[in-house]
């Protein structure tokens, strides 16, 4: 296996458009709308009135506007921000298409299309792109109703005039403002009034964050017992669900999450105590906080968060069988619990999170949570891990999918666009749930009899299948994608069903999917919060690789989430065959599966044909850079992934920065996706003719790169 740091003799910069001096005068693929979750605005008609008021026609300018849309003719120069910082503007966020929102005064607002060659229009940010679409249609009916919703302000310089406006609107009571994201009680009626608050970017609800294990509550008070707990249990090996990921391989290589630090936000881990922890993680536990509101320990008094910990980096030292998928590796835990909630409660502020665990040296980020509120739905939440991400490229944060899989039209197949928030984030390792194979312990119930059952998956295939009979099959709550503005997700899947992992010895805790046959040590339970661990731990193992095998010291996020995609195992067509009844559709990449399975052998043995390439550099609007490679046997993939800059919420696509992924044969003959949504990208080609072919990788579009340009990772095989 080859491993580049760029700049590389093997990567050649091409420039496909120059831009030269102050004029903005790059002019492809023109941008004449704002495409906004409100709808399609075109601005340039108001554009003439508010260039008067700037320009002072108007006498009354008391409603001066602080926070403006630039929009250019084409895609956004890559000098852009620093010609309008040089006219007094700062440059916050991108709307699609072609715009910036950016913060200044109005006199330096309106001279920008007098002064700069390009620009189509430059309006005043308005306060009807800021309402979640989760408002239509019923604020009329509930328009006196008191809700807790999220303000989020543009930036941080306007949180403090946003919080004195809010306090003066009747019916508002300011919550929380420590961040930029302004937590209120507001009556639905308030809303327009808000929204019309200068510097008020985003109004939403505030979700409920819930733990993703799918819950089995009535089918446990029906389980007859099969056997005596821990009487001659008979492992299978399938137990922990590290067995389908193929983890024995990469254990017997070497590789176990040695020297890697994984944070995991939850619901805690067992006694709250490093000293009297469960044997499992004796001497795996760096340290605690408490975060959930009103918390004074880490503990887990309702269970979840230690099973989750197990999975990751259990050390198996009570069954010596159960083990996580990075047991060598160490952990930092975020106790979410709220005893004042009796549920997870994170909060908002998710630099806090995150960044407290950075801090110690953690560089996974793993959540087994979400809201499945507004599903598909890119929201604050999102934004702000991405955003958390942009600014942390070396922390991978994961996230589970959801368990919002159902059959609503009855058509025998799970209905697509229910991936929740944060989830549906662009940066973070999104996780859905494949099948485990264990056929005895847990919940064996057809899907048809489950609780809900009948309705959710009362159609044949999906009503008579079981949870976990079939490794090649996806888990029928499992949440599918895509987005809704069309992206990809989940982009990975492992083992989520009679998952066994460590149980929580507080008095409080749940057993979940029921005690495990083998000993009261261990319990089962199953949904994406299952998977999103094990995917944790095979990220802490692939860091491990990357740093020890390939000698990058401190892999991006972007690369370790590359190659679990570049190496994962195709389900297609998943556990009902050909046909109508179909599981999965296409091959890979499909937003049922994503790019696959996770699967640690072949990560773990990647040989000189392929190429892991970290491009800290990254490429600018309108350059490509090129990797040369041989084909001999026919076979060539390509995956390509990118940390991307934050997204507004108020925008229709969440993509900001684009680039492409081509392959270009010895003859000349290009393979391109022109994906317009993703930051990820696969091309996977067989029966090719031998010869060098050239891995191209393009930047269509970079408005908000860091020195202009976006960094990415590639992944290359070529056989």
């Amino acid at each position: 296996m080859k491993v580049r740091s760029l700049p590389s003799a093997l990567i050649l910069p091409v420039v496909m458009a120059s831009i030269v001096g102050i004029g903005f005068s790059l002019r492809a693929s023109a941008g004449e709308v704002l495409r906004l979750k409100s709808g399609v605005a075109a601005i340039e008609d108001a554009s003439e009135t508010f260039l008067m008021q700037a320009l002072g026609t108007f006498e009354d300018r008391s409603d001066s506007a602080r926070y403006f849309v630039v929009q250019f003719e084409g895609a956004v120069p890559s000098r852009a921000e620093a010609a309008l910082a040089a006219q007094g503007l700062e440059t916050l966020r991108y709307l699609p298409d072609d715009a910036l929102v950016v913060r200044g005064s109005l006199q330096a607002a309106g001279l920008v299309k007098s002064s700069f060659e390009g620009v189509r229009a430059v309006a005043a940010y308005r306060s009807e792109w800021k309402i979640s679409d989760e408002f239509r249609g019923n604020r009329g009916i509930f328009s006196d109703r008191t809700e807790r919703l999220v303000v989020t302000a543009v930036d941080a310089a306007a949180v403090h005039g946003v919080v004195s406006r809010l306090q003066s609107v009747p019916g508002v009571t300011v919550r929380n403002s420590r961040t930029s994201d302004i937590i209120v009680d507001a009556p639905l009626s308030a809303l327009d009034s808000m929204a019309l608050i200068e510097g008020v970017e985003w109004i939403q609800r505030l979700p409920i964050f819930v733990t993703f294990d799918y819950p089995m509550a009535g089918e446990l008070a029906q389980l007859l017992p099969l056997a005596r707990i821990g009487a001659d249990y008979e492992y299978t090996g399938h137990e922990s669900g590290t067995k389908i990921m193929n983890f024995d391989a990469a254990w017997k290589r070497g590789f176990m999450g040695e020297g890697q630090i994984v944070a995991i936000g939850d619901t805690g881990l067992d006694t709250g105590k490093v000293a009297s922890i469960h044997p499992d993680f004796a001497g795996g536990v760096i340290k605690g906080y408490a975060m959930g509101l009103g918390a004074q320990s880490w503990e887990d008094p309702m269970g979840h968060g230690t099973h989750v910990a197990g999975s990751v980096a259990g050390r198996g030292a009570v069954s010596s069988q159960i083990k996580g998928g990075a047991f060598e590796s160490k952990l930092i835990i975020e106790g979410l619990w709220s005893a004042i909630l009796d549920n997870l409660a994170p909060g908002s502020d998710f630099n806090k999170l995150m960044g407290t665990p950075y801090n110690d040296g953690a560089r996974i980020h793993t959540n087994s949570w979400g809201s499945a509120a507004n599903l598909g739905g890119y929201d604050t939440f999102a934004s702000r891990v991405d955003e958390f991400m942009w600014n942390n490229p070396d922390m991978l944060v994961l996230f589970a999918a959801g368990n919002s899989g159902e059959d609503k039209n009855a058509d025998g197949m799970i209905d697509e666009n229910s991936v929740s928030s944060p989830g549906t984030a662009k940066n973070v390792l999104t996780v859905g749930a494949s099948e485990n194979l264990l056929l005895v312990g847990g919940i064996q119930r057809p899907h048809g009899q489950l609780r809900g059952g009948d309705k959710k998956w009362g159609v044949p295939p999906l009503k008579d299948d079981l949870l976990s009979n079939n490794p090649d099959g996806i888990a029928a709550f499992s949440s599918r994608g895509p987005t809704s503005d069309g992206r990809l997700k989940p982009e990975i899947v492992a083992p989520g069903t009679n998952i066994v992992s460590v149980k929580s010895r507080h008095p409080k805790a749940e057993k979940l999917w029921g005690e495990f046959l083998g000993g009261a040590d261990y319990v089962y339970s199953g949904g994406t919060s299952m998977s999103t661990p094990l995917t944790a731990g095979a990220a802490a193992v692939a860091r491990e690789y990357l740093i020890k095998e390939l000698a990058i010291s401190s892999p991006s996020a972007a690369l370790v989430k590359a190659m679990l995609m570049h190496t994962a195992h195709d389900l297609f067509p998943g556990q009902y065959g050909i046909g109508a009844k179909q599981e999965l559709p296409t091959r890979r990449p499909n937003v049922h599966e994503g790019y696959g399975r996770v699967d640690m052998d072949l990560l773990t043995s990647l040989g000189q044909e392929t190429q892991a390439i970290d491009n800290r550099a990254g490429v600018a609007t309108g350059e490509e850079q090129i990797v040369k490679v041989n084909v001999r046997r026919g076979l060539l993939r390509a995956t390509l992934s990118y940390t991307d800059a934050p997204a507004s919420p108020s925008a229709a696509k969440a993509l900001v920065n684009d680039l492409d992924l081509k392959v270009v044969s010895p003859s000349g003959q290009v393979r391109q996706l022109n994906d317009r949504v993703n930051n990820s990208e696969m091309i996977e080609l067989s029966g090719l003719s031998s010869g060098d072919y050239q891995i191209v990788v393009s930047g269509k579009n970079v408005p908000r790169g860091k020195n202009n340009k976006q960094a990415y990772a590639l992944m290359i095989s070529a056989e």
